[in-house]
């Protein structure tokens, strides 16, 4: 197979998947159907409706890509958590803070976040510190640090148009009880799968660029062997390299 026939196989694929009328109710499993798709890829159009599914937690929005926001449902948050969470997400915050691998306005920030009953903005979180303290810009980067180590989820925008925040153990406590019934090795083939099934082949290079920001190449490889051994997976050549599709 060359890598333009593949191009236009995934296109074809992505096609067959979207929906012929987008809206939030065909929006959600449209996402659910794609691996971690950003916006560009959805399209403008599905902006406002992606808005309105991150407010009630029905998509997450993940910063854990460099650069690039990525989306996908809850169900599936629970094996990136295996990877990115934290095993004690309502006091580990603390003890990264105090051996500064968490700044300390992130900290913080997260603190005022646990405390509050609703979803806050950069400016409303402002106010509990004290505007003399802070800018609501330095707190826009504590909120997006905090993302980025997958504490808090955005959900949707503040009539003002600014971001709203909740800490993931709050708006999703489901999720990371994931670390104590998922092993690493499950997450990593559960993603795999996932992501297979969209990009129909990849190969082992390809899946440890993309799952770079959650696993080592050395899991991603463990997964692949554990697939072999299964059948689960069958090998195919993508312009002399080895690559792997799953089994029909």
């Amino acid at each position: 197979m060359t890598a333009d026939e593949l191009l236009a196989s995934r296109s074809a694929r992505k096609e067959t998947l979207r929906p012929r009328t987008l809206d939030t109710e065909t929006l959600i499993p449209w996402v659910g159907a794609l691996s971690f798709p950003t916006l560009a890829g959805l399209g403008a159009e599905a902006a406002p409706f992606l808005e309105e599914a991150l407010a009630d937690f029905r998509l997450v929005e993940l910063w854990l890509w460099p650069g690039e926001l990525r989306y996908c449902r809850p169900d599936l948050l629970g094996y990136v958590y295996v990877a990115a969470g934290d095993r004690h997400p309502l006091k580990d915050y603390q003890r990264q803070a105090a051996r500064n691998q968490l700044s300390w306005l992130a900290a913080e920030s997260f603190t005022d976040l646990l405390a509050s009953p609703t979803a806050l903005t950069a400016a409303q979180l402002r106010d509990i510190m004290g505007a003399e303290r802070t800018s609501a810009l330095t707190i826009e980067h504590a909120l997006q640090e905090l993302a980025r180590r997958l504490k808090i989820v955005r959900c949707g925008r503040a009539p003002s148009g600014d971001a709203l925040w909740r800490p993931l153990v709050l708006a999703l406590p489901e999720v990371p009880k994931a670390i104590d019934r998922i092993s690493q090795i499950q997450a990593v083939a559960a993603l795999i799968s996932h992501h297979l099934a969209t990009a129909l082949c990849e190969t082992e290079v390809g899946l440890a660029a993309f799952f770079s920001p959650l696993f080592s190449r050395t899991r991603i490889h463990e997964a692949l062997s554990a697939f072999e051994v299964a059948g689960t997976v069958v090998l195919d050549n993508l312009e002399g390299r080895p690559a792997w599709r799953l089994r029909q």
